[in-house]
């Protein structure tokens, strides 16, 4: 059996942290609109109801994400493991 590529395990880990990356970003623009809204004595229970909905959606995709991480470092260490035996 062939070895899994170096590439292979960098490009997931490359997309692990850019998705990490994304969902940081994303989450810091909703709190800054947020904040703006709020300083600007807006209290709008539309933007405030979309707010926590984004928030939640970004919580169950950090959530799904690291599911995702651990279940392929599990996946490449059994790899490792029958190729080294």
């Amino acid at each position: 059996m062939a070895k899994p590529s170096t590439q292979s395990i960098s490009s997931i880990q490359v997309a692990k942290s850019k998705l990490d990356t994304a969902l940081d970003r994303l989450d810091k623009v909703i709190e800054a609109k947020a904040k703006m809204t709020k300083g600007s004595g807006g209290g709008n229970s539309k933007l405030d109801k979309e707010l926590t909905v984004a928030k939640a959606e970004i919580s169950e995709l950090k959530e799904k994400n690291q599911i995702v991480s651990t279940r392929l470092d599990g996946a490449i260490d059994r790899m490792k493991e029958i190729l080294e035996s």
